[in-house]
């Protein structure tokens, strides 16, 4: 299959010059995208519906552009803390309306729906936790739909019956694209929708499309997209979507090297949302087959830490030193700052910052899970008097 053409080339420049700049931060809230949505409600092109509210009572809308059979359906942010694909999608909206996209036929909007709902926990999202205000996970709230976003969601899904269903979230920052992989700024599955993984005529066309969205990807990121494991989650809303013989597609936005905001991943999601939503009206996913889509390397768990430290020497004075690697993490509970997360041999792990170590000294090890500021400080401190 060839690289994108000139059409997606174009498609990125447009995407830097019409973007949503305010939205160019790691988390987003409902005031931020409050704007964005009035703006697009006033759109002629687009109809706007406020599909129901948040267990706190923030509205949640649904924007939606054409009338044609084909029903695609988008939704954005059900953990609230993962908001990079909230700003895509609305970006994608921006860049359909602005202009006739070259990869889509005239008539497009004749032939397709779109629906685009952003933010499905905006408590969540609020408050900056995964969970809804009831501290419920949604996405695993299929079964039981005990919150009024899972149910929202459900709803939306018997009404509208989409033929193509995209999921989006965002991953830690610590997943590989395959045994010592780049970050996996971009994962895709097709989740199952029963425990033996059957793959009938929807879930084939959902993989089939994640291997053209893949190979358009690949053209800015080669080595740096995975495939996420198929194991069945009844619980889960992805599962439960493809039960209804939607093409169901997840989109996971990861870390990308230099770019704690995510916006590379949020610039890639519109290119593959794009590229799908073109795919599908084309036809052309049909020329793309099963090994295609399983070529895509595991989405693999514990690939990265944030700062690796190789061949550190630890020297207490009493004891014979030694050399270890020390990996760091981000601390959860500070918005600045690091804690201890191995020590040892790391083989098999990199770190997002890689920090030789050779020739740099600390007395003693924190425990791990510890405030590890200090030895951080003093090892960039060492190098600098290099």
């Amino acid at each position: 299959m060839p690289h994108p053409n000139q059409t997606f080339t174009e498609l990125e420049s447009r995407w830097h010059a019409e973007h949503w700049p305010h939205l160019a931060k790691r988390q987003l809230t409902y005031k931020d995208i409050e704007p964005v949505l009035d703006a697009m409600a006033a759109t002629e092109q687009l109809t706007h519906t406020v599909v129901g509210s948040s267990y706190l009572g923030t509205p949640i809308r649904r924007l939606s552009l054409g009338h044609g059979p084909v029903v695609v359906l988008a939704w954005t942010q059900m953990h609230g803390n993962e908001s990079t694909a909230t700003a895509a999608v609305l970006d994608w909206l921006q860049l359909l309306l602005n202009e006739h996209p070259a990869d889509l036929p005239t008539d497009w909007q004749e032939l397709v729906t779109l629906h685009v709902i952003p933010m499905l926990n905006p408590d969540g999202a609020a408050a900056g936790t995964r969970e809804t205000a009831q501290g419920i996970d949604m996405n695993r709230d299929a079964l039981a739909q005990q919150t009024p976003e899972g149910r929202l969601l459900w709803q939306q899904v018997q009404t509208l019956k989409p033929s193509v269903a995209f999921n989006l979230h965002d991953q830690n920052p610590y997943y590989a694209a395959g045994e010592g992989g780049e970050p996996a700024t971009i994962a895709f599955l097709a989740p199952a929708y029963h425990p033996d993984k059957h793959v009938d005529g929807a879930r084939l066309r959902a993989k089939q499309l994640i291997a053209h969205m893949r190979q358009v990807l690949s053209h800015w990121l080669p080595n740096g997209i995975g495939r996420y494991d198929d194991t069945y989650s009844q619980r889960s809303f992805g599962d439960a979507i493809a039960g209804t013989g939607a093409s169901t597609i997840l989109i996971e936005s990861g870390e990308h090297r230099g770019d704690p905001s995510r916006q590379v991943a949020r610039r890639l999601n519109v290119m593959a949302l794009q590229a799908g939503l073109a795919a599908l009206l084309s036809g052309v996913y049909q020329d793309y087959s099963l090994a295609d889509y399983y070529a895509i390397p595991d989405n693999v768990s514990d690939g990265f830490v944030d700062i690796r430290i190789c061949d550190l020497t630890i020297d207490d004075g009493e004891h014979p030193p030694y050399q270890v690697d020390v990996c760091l993490n981000r601390d959860p509970d500070r918005a600045q700052g690091y804690v201890l997360e191995f020590v040892g041999d790391s083989t098999g792990q990199q770190g997002l910052e890689e920090v030789s170590g050779a020739g740099l000294k600390w007395q003693q090890l924190p425990q791990l899970g510890a405030v590890a500021d200090p030895l951080l400080a003093h090892v960039r401190e060492q190098l600098s008097q290099r």
